[in-house]
């Protein structure tokens, strides 16, 4: 199965729409994950069927904090937050706690803006970037968001760029 996976987006409604209306109608996409700085109000008919949460720059009471989401299909656990307030940003330790606690192999989170994909304390991390203000060694790339595919032996990560086109060169796999 596949999962969308994008975020800090931070206002732009168009590009979010334009990721959405090539997606959210895809019999292959099980689940559509944002993690949060949207700034769109969280009452908003677009987070109809979409797992979201709360980022530092979204100041609606509504979005949780964090979500854990299930497929026993896939026999996966995803543990999904902006990151701010597990500071992502001074390293992955507190965030693998939090998911440890959910039983997570998957962990998604956004807020540093900067692409990145790998494995820590047998868990699957994963930062989309970001589709508006990318930042870090890749900024150049432009805005990302990702598609994850699950299967019985791997995980397999795929990044694309605004325009709809996969970045070969970020592709990574993981055995499971």
């Amino acid at each position: 199965m596949n999962y969308l996976i994008f975020s800090d987006t931070h206002g732009d409604r168009q590009e979010f729409e334009a990721i959405l209306h090539r997606y959210q109608h895809d019999p292959e996409i099980a689940a559509i994950f944002y993690n949060g700085d949207s700034e769109f109000d969280d009452g908003d008919p677009i987070w109809q069927g979409i797992h979201t949460v709360l980022g530092n720059m979204d100041f609606y009471d509504g979005y949780p904090i964090e979500n854990v989401y299930k497929n026993q299909k896939d026999d996966i656990i995803i543990y999904q937050t902006h990151g701010h307030l597990a500071r992502v940003a001074d390293g992955l330790q507190m965030l693998d706690e939090l998911a440890e606690k959910q039983q997570a192999n998957i962990v998604l989170f956004g807020h540093t803006h900067v692409v990145f994909t790998g494995e820590y304390d047998h868990k699957l991390f994963i930062n989309p970037g970001s589709t508006t203000y990318p930042r870090g060694p890749r900024r150049e790339i432009g805005g990302t968001y990702v598609i994850l595919t699950v299967s019985a032996k791997k995980f397999v990560v795929r990044y694309f760029a605004r325009d709809f086109q996969e970045i070969a060169s970020l592709q990574q796999t993981f055995k499971r």
